[in-house]
């Protein structure tokens, strides 16, 4: 295994040393005010991510004036003195914590949410965001010149608050990424057409905050290296305007995408690859010879060391895997990489709460957001606790019981611990999600626990063990569809643990979340893949980046997505459906699947019920969902005896 001396050594900054070379980037919390302004949770959030050993924490998305510049629901702000107090909080915490305390400074320009202002929105030029669909109005050139002071402005405010630097938010097709990239820039003033025009508010930018708050103060810029469009940023552009600065900010932050892409590069779920933009650091590294570039996006510890070791990057930024394991550099520091719980990149809480402004939460860290509330803390009325079923929900109230100091016994009837979530995590694009349920089960044979394997939990045999409590994980079982013929189909969980054979015209029947990635896994093998879903479109629980994604690699492996379709009938190899307009088809099929859901067992669990004075039902024995409740339960259960 890496000793990751790489990512551990101190970095020069400007005038400063960071004490290693993993920062925090600036992720929205929504843990602010309604005004801007931060909050004690916000404070608390960015604080725990320093205690956890990050060089830096940058602090998100931060608008500068009163107007346009706020670009979702919930951002932060400092377009004026009243909010320096707040954010003093805020960068406290983090120093306190031993990280510099960076704040990023943006404009939403275009790609501003319809709720963020209530105005339209401001660009270089009139040219509508594909994703948000709102027509902005071009800036004005004495607008734009106001713009760039406001930025210097909030840069002082910045430093009055305590901060240690500020981040110049020039990516993801925000207002000064919007003025460089050719896609989105049609000025023919000094702020447009050529290359060096493009770039004269973004430069202006950098100077003005530069005089404002002196030499000591860092000033970073972040870039969207390339912004997966036509016509758009390239790496070649943006390594040049990268080195042209270089001699004005003291480091480079390199991202990638714009609203239109950012499910591919600004916020990857699990379908797509790891660590996109290591190549494109790499290009602008190259011409960036005098300050640090620092990279984003899909790393983890393993692929962050070998970026270093390659030189793509001198520092490696991580958001969700910091989200999800505040105390990643402390364990590595400490030699404990297999106790850094992982981030499996499936969205749920803090991408999926970002649409609506919701506070950020995490699937498998639920003291995300709520660091302060859910400190941990030893119990000081231990409880003698029994669990049934060694699913997610199970080994996480297990392992969760025993480090706050209860005795746990955790009884798994089968010879595996997983549940449901084993054949979930056997599909080639769940990487993250195995990380995850290998390091539960990790965690939970390396806890003082009792673990029971192959044993078939009876009242008699939990009455014995003399629980205090007794808790309910006995997980879901596939349901189908009241069909005839629906006997012929198989379950999910056969097809992807590969127990039973599968020909090479396939329908899956169900086009949800198992259904989709059972059908995705299927065609990547290049297998004649049609999915039939009754309802008007596919994987419509998911949030709209990991909808947008699935869908891509559902249409880039062929798989036929049929939606309005209701299943009638299955018969000598047929799939009988009704459209939407009532008319009834048929499709052969070499093998069917019933992917139409999971339920509570509830027939595993009402044994149970009387078996001690406490008795909790948690995770799919609940409700069949996702891995998020599955964690926020156990949770929940534990701190509540």
């Amino acid at each position: 295994m890496a000793d990751y001396s790489k990512l551990l050594e101190p970095v020069k900054v400007g005038k400063h040393i960071w004490r290693n070379r993993i920062v925090m980037p600036a992720c929205e919390t929504r843990l602010s005010n309604p005004d801007g302004s931060s909050s004690r949770e916000m404070a608390d959030y960015y604080g725990e991510r320093a205690k956890g050993g990050a060089a830096a924490v940058i602090v998100e998305n931060t608008f500068v004036d009163d107007k346009e510049s706020r670009s979702s629901l919930v951002s932060s702000g400092i377009y004026n003195d009243h909010m320096i107090a707040s954010h003093f909080y805020v960068a406290e915490a983090i120093k306190a914590g031993g990280a510099a305390a960076i704040l990023q400074l943006s404009h939403g320009g275009r790609q501003a949410a319809a709720g963020a202002t209530g105005l339209q929105p401001v660009a270089p030029s009139a040219v509508t965001c594909k994703f948000v669909q709102r027509e902005p109005r071009a800036l004005s050139k004495e607008e734009i010149v106001e713009l760039e002071d406001k930025f210097a402005a909030a840069a002082v405010r910045a430093k009055m608050a305590g901060f240690d630097g500020v981040e110049i938010h020039g990516a993801h097709g925000y207002l000064i990424c919007s003025f460089l990239s050719p896609y989105t820039n049609k000025r023919t003033d000094e702020y447009g057409g050529s290359e060096e025009n493009r770039a004269r508010f973004p430069r202006n930018i950098i100077k003005k905050v530069r005089a404002a708050v002196g030499d000591d103060f860092i000033v970073g810029y972040r870039i969207s290296a390339t912004e997966g469009v036509e016509g758009g940023l390239t790496p070649e552009i943006t390594a040049r305007f990268a080195a042209s600065i270089q001699d004005d900010v003291d480091y480079i932050n390199v991202a990638a995408g714009i609203y239109e892409t950012m499910q591919q590069y600004i916020i990857p779920p699990n379908y797509e690859p790891h660590a996109m933009v290591v190549p494109f650091a790499k290009i602008i590294k190259e011409q960036v010879t005098k300050i640090p570039v620092i990279v984003v996006n899909s790393l983890n510890p393993d692929t962050a060391e070998k970026a270093l070791e390659d030189g793509c990057a001198d520092i490696i930024a991580m958001g969700r895997p910091l989200i999800a394991d505040p105390y990643l550099p402390q364990k590595l520091k400490e030699g404990r990489r297999e106790d850094v719980r992982p981030c499996c990149r499936g969205h749920e809480g803090c991408v999926s709460l970002f649409f609506s402004g919701c506070p950020i939460r995490c699937e498998v860290n639920p003291a995300c957001g709520r660091e302060r509330e859910y400190v941990l803390k030893e119990t000081e009325d231990p409880k003698n606790v029994v669990i049934i079923g060694g699913g997610v929900a199970g080994m996480e109230a297990a392992r969760y019981g025993a480090e706050v100091g209860h005795k746990i016994t955790l009884i798994e009837k089968t010879d595996q611990l997983g549940g449901h979530f084993i054949e979930a995590t056997r599909p080639s694009f769940k990487e993250d999600h195995k990380n995850v349920l290998e390091w539960l089960i990790r965690q939970v044979q390396k806890a003082d626990i009792k673990i029971m394997m192959n044993t078939e939990a009876t009242p008699e045999l939990v009455r014995s063990l003399q629980p205090d409590v007794v808790i309910l994980a006995t997980g879901s079982k596939y349901v189908s569809i009241p069909v005839k013929g629906i006997e012929a189909a198989l379950t999910p969980d056969k097809v992807l643990k590969k127990t039973a054979s599968v020909g090479n015209k396939i329908v899956v029947i169900g086009g949800g979340l198992v259904g989709a990635e059972t059908a995705l896994e299927l065609g990547n093998e290049g297998k004649d893949v049609t999915i039939l879903e009754m309802l008007p479109g596919i994987v419509m629980q998911d949030e709209p980046l990991s909808q947008i994604s699935l869908m891509n690699h559902l249409a880039a492996a062929n798989v036929t997505c049929m939606t309005s379709c209701k299943v009638v009938e299955i018969k000598d190899g047929n799939v009988i459906y009704e459209d939407a307009g009532g008319k009834q088809n048929s499709i052969a099929a070499d093998t069917i699947i019933s992917a139409t859901g999971l339920k509570a067992d509830t027939d595993a669990s009402a044994p149970f019920a009387d078996c001690a004075k406490k008795v909790v039902t948690i995770g799919d024995a609940r409700q069949a969902k996702k891995i998020f409740e599955c964690f926020h339960q156990a949770w929940q259960v534990i701190r509540e005896l």
